[in-house]
């Protein structure tokens, strides 16, 4: 077992929480920018397309802040050192000492995190979002080792903190592939938007290019982002813990750079390979195409529950096209109304004496749709015709 036994070494948290804060600041203004989108696209006014979207935003706008106070900031802020009786935590203007002998418990939840329950009821948390946290393993162990679980406990846990010790450091090499980082990061979904747009524009009438353009682009940053995260996660497993696993038998913590860098280049390229295949089929699938809405309470009319959460397909917006609506269709349109399909356009509607609705000749008033409208059946009974311009669709409800 090899403890460290030199002088208390300042651990600070990672470099790369400055990228994440950055990419909070990011996130927020995207969410900025798609809420406002939204809500100037319908008329200043919470209800119409993508209203469940505009709510997502909105509550992001108060999420990420909120994350970055909670968890962000501390990390910026804080370093942690580790001495022979006692851990301290310290800020630019504050600092605390944990005492090893105030500590009751040491309980490891999951992965690298390490919880510390004090007698006086309060815990401490530290992971392997300290660089090199295995320092405070060690320091545990030399003070307390019957809170450790033994040699066996501690030199199993050790090995999982040098292994998440080297897979965080090897986040910081996010961009150290220049070539193949700009050519997935930004060439794959600049591609996805210029042929998904061309792809599905044959088949699709696209009434809002803007929001068509945002839908995809996040479509394609959530593609890039799950690639990226899924392949770390995949190296780390199967190829460099059992690496570090190796070097620890053998006495040595020190990382081959060399062979992880010619790995990660590597596995770049079946990165970039999957996103592409990803983004294929968020285009062939459409799958950005799709919307969800919450029914208001015109849909009792329909036999659909007020308040319900309901999946939009907004390919369904149009007459003389791949995806043409037809009679009895329900549609959502407008400022979120909902609408089942009565006449086309050039069809004929009446009113009958009875005021039923229908398509008989014999009545009291007959009226033909005229071209780029379309005649639905809404309102709080269904009873209610109004005439609605094609443009104004956003799409056929997905029911049961």
């Amino acid at each position: 077992m090899e403890i460290n036994t030199r002088a208390p070494r300042t651990l600070p948290y990672r470099f790369y929480y400055k990228w994440y804060a950055m990419a909070c600041a990011v996130a927020w203004l995207l969410c900025a920018g798609g809420f406002t989108l939204l809500l100037m696209k319908n008329g200043w006014t919470w209800q119409g397309e993508g209203r469940e979207e505009m709510l997502s935003f909105a509550s992001m706008l108060f999420f990420v802040p909120a994350l970055y106070l909670w968890w962000l900031h501390p990390k910026l802020t804080q370093t942690v050192q580790v001495y022979s009786d006692h851990i301290r935590v310290s800020t630019k203007e504050f600092s605390w000492e944990i005492a090893f002998n105030d500590i009751m418990a040491i309980e490891l939840p999951f992965h690298s995190m390490i919880r510390l329950r004090m007698k006086d009821g309060h815990s401490w948390w530290f992971s392997a979002a300290l660089e090199r946290s295995d320092y405070l393993w060690e320091g545990l162990m030399r003070a307390r080792p019957e809170l450790v679980g033994g040699k066996d406990g501690f030199e199993d846990f050790r090995l999982k903190l040098v292994q998440y010790d080297h897979h965080e450091k090897r986040k910081e090499w996010f961009f150290r592939h220049r070539l193949l980082d700009v050519l997935n990061w930004v060439v794959l979904p600049a591609l996805a938007l210029v042929i998904g747009y061309q792809v599905q524009a044959e088949d699709v009438v696209i009434n809002s290019k803007s929001l068509y353009f945002f839908r995809l682009g996040m479509y394609s940053l959530l593609v890039t982002i799950v690639c990226a995260f899924g392949w770390s996660v995949v190296l780390k497993k199967f190829v460099f813990d059992k690496m570090v696993k190796k070097q620890m038998e053998e006495g040595t913590k020190l990382r081959d750079l060399v062979y992880e860098d010619r790995v990660i280049q590597r596995a770049k390229w079946f990165q970039v390979v999957t996103c592409a295949l990803l983004l294929s089929a968020v285009v062939k699938g459409d799958l950005n195409l799709f919307s969800l809405t919450k029914l208001r309470l015109e849909a009792k009319a329909f036999k659909l529950v007020p308040g319900k959460t309901i999946v939009i397909d907004n390919r369904f917006n149009c007459v003389s096209c791949a995806h043409a609506v037809n009679e009895g269709d329900l549609l959502l349109f407008g400022r979120g109304t909902i609408g089942q399909v009565l006449a086309l356009p050039g069809e004929v509607i009446a009113q009958t004496r009875n005021t039923s609705l229908g398509r008989s000749i014999a009545s009291e008033t007959v009226m033909e749709v005229p071209e780029g409208h379309i005649a639905l059946k809404t309102g709080a009974d269904g009873k209610e015709v109004v005439l609605v311009r094609i443009g104004d669709l956003v799409g056929k409800l997905k029911t049961p």
